[in-house]
């Protein structure tokens, strides 16, 4: 059925048939509007593939195989799988209650049969539907979706409008992932939509949308960055790590950050957001990734590696050094080289052989600079630092093959007797 006969059949069914509900009050156009709720036959509605609760989902599927299409039973049994897999246990309740309860609460549909708000709750039915395992008799209603049917001078901005108060606001019991809310933002910025808008939508605060669109463009710089363009989902669990880095980098930006040595706005800032990039991608944990990032304060000028120029300076050669040198095939190469392979597997597989390549020399170089970060924080008691770096030695391995064949053993053992003279002199 093409999008034609589907907005005939709707025409039909306002037509001849009783409403199941009435006197739904909405904002439509901007104006209060009543209307109708009709028992749709499910056969006759396509889902919206671009439902904001799987948009994530979607737009990395789409970027890496094809444009998913709603009549194309492939491509529904796809929709249907994102949706299920996008809050099981949650699905698991809903599916139950609409078995045994009916459907409570209306959905909306576009006068050509496609599911604005209530795509989680059609993909459910469907799936009692086809449940052999569920007598005929007791799923005979989960054959139809009711909803009221949408003008035909519906045009895109007003159904995104409809889409997101209801998917995002009062469909918002079942939560949505941590990546979505960014999309959707998003798309309603690239639709013309204004902040103020956007946020009475999505039923968040004006500086929240803000945020979200700031971070989006981070995360979009990250993806390109690594030739995952589009490819959202490689970003989960990710979100605060965007949302902290975000935020540092503006700061260092705008200049004029209290108790900072004098970094170069555009070339250093832009050397901490591709080594804070590679951390990310790294997967350092989110409260470590902050060692590298944190804004100093005036209780504490030694607040992170890039608010302490020496350590910086160091830690920023070291990673470079360690990072120029690996060479990776493109995302497309490896699409192109493994035809029919599953994309996720190659390109978890891309990353991982990239942390093979670069990771224990990032870690090292990460402890390395958070123990000289630490020691700088504790200059002022030196009985700390002595007893660290009395434990450091005491726990040297003199057994080991390398305390004898290392070069660089005997160099560091001539500083440290140095250093020890230097402090008994002073201690005379």
């Amino acid at each position: 059925m093409n999008a034609e006969q589907r907005k005939a059949e709707l025409k039909r069914i306002q037509d001849s048939t009783q409403p199941c509900m009435t006197g739904i009050t909405l904002t439509y156009h901007g104006e209060r509007t009543t209307f109708n709720a009709y028992r749709i036959p499910l056969s006759i509605l396509t889902y919206n593939p671009y439902n904001g609760r799987i948009g994530s989902v979607v737009k990395s599927y789409e970027r890496q195989n094809h444009p998913l299409d709603p009549d194309s039973p492939a491509d529904v049994a796809l929709i249907e799988k994102f949706l299920w897999e996008s809050k099981v246990e949650a699905n698991e309740r809903t599916k139950q209650s609409l078995l045994e309860d009916h459907q409570q609460r209306y959905g909306i549909v576009t006068a050509d049969g496609k599911i604005i708000d209530g795509n989680r709750r059609a993909s459910l039915l469907n799936r009692i539907w086809r449940d052999d395992s569920v007598a005929a008799n007791l799923k005979q209603h989960t054959q139809f979706f009711e909803a009221i049917i949408l003008p035909i001078d519906a045009d895109r901005k007003e159904i995104l409008r409809l889409e997101t108060t209801y998917q995002m606001g009062e469909d918002a019991k079942v939560d949505y992932g941590p990546i979505e809310k960014y999309l959707k933002a998003g798309d309603l910025a690239g639709e013309g939509f204004s902040n103020n808008e956007i946020a009475n939508f999505m039923g968040v605060k004006l500086a929240d949308v803000k945020m979200y669109l700031d971070v989006l463009k981070m995360m979009d710089e990250y993806l390109d960055t690594y030739g995952y363009t589009g490819i959202y989902t490689v970003l989960d669990t990710r979100e605060d790590s965007f949302q902290k880095l975000d935020s540092a980098l503006r700061g260092y930006a705008a200049g004029g950050v209290s108790k900072m040595w004098g970094y170069d706005i555009e070339a250093d800032v832009s050397d901490l957001k591709s080594i804070a990039f590679d951390y990310i991608r790294l997967g350092l944990d989110q409260q470590d990734s902050r060692d590298i990032i944190r804004k100093p304060s005036k209780n504490n000028t030694d607040a992170s590696f890039f608010s302490n120029e020496e350590i910086w300076r160091q830690f920023a050669d070291a990673h470079f050094e360690t990072v120029e040198g690996v060479r990776e095939k493109s995302v497309d190469e490896i699409i192109r080289d493994n035809p029919g392979g599953d994309v996720g597997r190659l390109l978890r597989a891309r990353d991982n052989a990239w942390k093979e390549a670069v990771g224990e020399k990032l870690n090292e170089n990460f402890l390395r600079s958070r123990d000289k970060l630490n020691n700088k924080q504790q200059a002022a008691e030196p009985i700390k630092l002595l007893q660290k770096a009395w434990e450091a030695i005491s726990a040297v391995d003199t057994s080991q093959d390398s305390f004898k064949d290392d070069p660089g053993i005997k160099e560091y053992l001539d500083e440290i007797a140095k250093k020890v003279k230097e402090y008994g002199e002073i201690l005379r």
